[in-house]
């Protein structure tokens, strides 16, 4: 006679492995990520002051929620990736998403634990911009730390302007055991 799993049985089962997949979740098999900040380079101090009101002007045009103001401190062919890999390739493309953003799942979101990490001179006209923060949305007290993110940008100077030219977006994240697992059968 075939023995049949009952259903206490299945669900105790079923249970079982959640819970594990749950606990993998927490373990993490890659180390802490740590994001140093570099001292600010020497002898560029008005390119760096340009840069850093670029900066400010952006996180001004988030907290009015203006895609316009936003994307006003890019290149008309500036090219920004988000973080979940959208490419966005002109500054109205940045301008126009980003307002669709603020009129609808960011609408009163702020980006709070903003930090340039670093700046790094690559020539007297492009330089190299790291920073970090993090999305808080509308009636959070904190951002969730799933939202921790860390910037790469391409500053460009011309014609005596600097602006932005190049955006990369990337979640902070360890991997989690479960997130390894997972990998291992891609």
């Amino acid at each position: 006679m075939k023995k049949y799993i009952t259903f206490k049985t299945g669900f105790i089962t079923l249970l079982t492995i959640n819970m594990l997949i749950i606990a993998a979740n927490y373990i993490y098999v890659t180390p802490p990520i740590n994001n140093t900040t570099l001292p600010l380079p020497e002898g560029k101090t008005n390119d760096v002051k340009e840069i850093m009101a670029l900066e400010k002007l952006s996180a001004a045009g988030w907290a009015a929620g203006d895609g316009e103001m936003l994307a006003s401190v890019y290149t008309d062919r500036a090219d920004y990736v988000t973080f979940n890999g959208e490419w966005l390739q002109s500054k109205k493309e940045i301008d126009l998403v980003h307002q669709d953003l603020f009129d609808g799942v960011l609408k009163g979101s702020s980006i709070e634990n903003r930090e340039v990490r670093s700046i790094r001179f690559i020539t007297d006209s492009v330089a190299l911009v790291h920073m970090t923060g993090a999305v808080k949305h509308k009636g959070r007290k904190r951002p969730a730390k799933s939202r921790a993110s860390i910037q790469t940008l391409v500053a460009l100077k011309t014609a005596g302007e600097w602006k932005f030219t190049a955006f990369h977006n990337a979640r902070i994240s360890r991997i989690s055991l479960w997130e390894g697992i997972k990998m291992s059968f891609n």
